[in-house]
């Protein structure tokens, strides 16, 4: 294994360590008991396609898990005391939580530097092993079915409580939002996205050889990043609006159309389900630049 495979595997296990060791600090100042799930979950992804990075799909991994880290860095290193965690968070926490995203990042660029692409290309086989893939398969299912669950859980409850008349129901549905979203909605998108990821870089379908394959990823994606940065208005602005005291006239005109809105998410992840079923449309130009190179590999 090149230097430059080993120097990624190695920055890799201290950005996971410098991650939980944030965690173990915001645990000391008092946070939940929950927050802590996110970056032991993190940082157990991170070891693991860090022990795969000699294999295409582990680096692809690496590299994806390093663009999340930025895409998510509200949550996963300047997290900010929302309605249910009151515990701000230190600034000791912050920068190792900074050092361990800047590791991640690193480690990344380092999987794919050119001597790290030529040993993954003339190594091993860059596909799942078929228990691992079944393994995978299995989480992908799983997950995807909670995680389109969840979002249109809380779509519905979003909907209900701007259109309820007594705003202590509504703050009920604005509750019940946070609490879902902090339990289980990151933990289902996120197991849904990364097995996702594995099954397709570690299988002859590769990521970005077949368009729908692509399509599916780019929705996941985007069904990431949409809850953070549009739908999380809704229980968060809506349960502050309700604690105050405001008439539901004011929260309705607080809130727009968002709630509404919000309802897009279920429907993209509905559309992700069944380019998944039908598989539709053909090779990308990547998948028909390397596909007699497979063809002669017997892939």
């Amino acid at each position: 294994m090149p230097l430059t495979l080993r120097a990624a595997v190695a920055v890799s296990v201290l950005a996971a360590l410098l991650l939980n060791a944030a965690m173990l600090l915001d645990q000391f100042a008092g946070a939940p008991l929950r927050t802590a799930f996110w970056p032991l979950m993190w940082s157990t992804a991170l070891l693991f396609f860090a022990a795969m990075a000699d294999r295409q799909w582990g680096r692809t991994m690496l590299a994806v898990q390093a663009g999340l880290t930025v895409l998510m860095s509200s949550t996963l290193v300047f997290t900010e005391p929302g309605e249910l965690d009151t515990v701000e968070r230190t600034d000791a926490a912050v920068g190792l939580a900074l050092a361990s995203a800047a590791g991640q990042i690193i480690a990344a660029a380092l999987a794919w530097l050119p001597p790290s692409t030529a040993y993954v290309r003339g190594g091993r086989s860059r596909e799942l092993s078929p228990r691992v893939r079944k393994i995978v398969l299995v989480v992908h299912v799983t997950s995807s079915v909670a995680w389109l669950g969840i979002i249109t859980v809380q779509g519905t409850l979003g909907i209900t409580a701007v259109t309820a008349d007594d705003p202590g129901m509504a703050g009920a549905m604005f509750t019940a939002m946070l609490v879902i979203d902090a339990v289980f909605l990151g933990p289902a998108a996120f197991l849904a996205l990364f097995s996702g990821i594995v099954l397709a870089a570690g299988t002859r379908w590769g990521l970005l050889r077949r368009w729908w394959v692509a399509t599916k990823f780019a929705l996941m994606l985007v069904l990431m990043v949409l809850p953070i940065s549009a739908w999380q208005a809704v229980p968060v602005d809506g349960h502050a609006l309700v604690e105050a005291g405001r008439p539901m006239a004011d929260i309705r005109d607080a809130l727009g159309a968002t709630p509404y809105l919000a309802m897009i998410s279920p429907v993209l992840a509905l559309f992700a389900v069944i380019l998944s079923i039908t598989k539709p449309w053909g090779q990308t130009a990547l998948g028909r630049r390397t596909r007699p190179t497979r063809a002669r590999s017997g892939v």
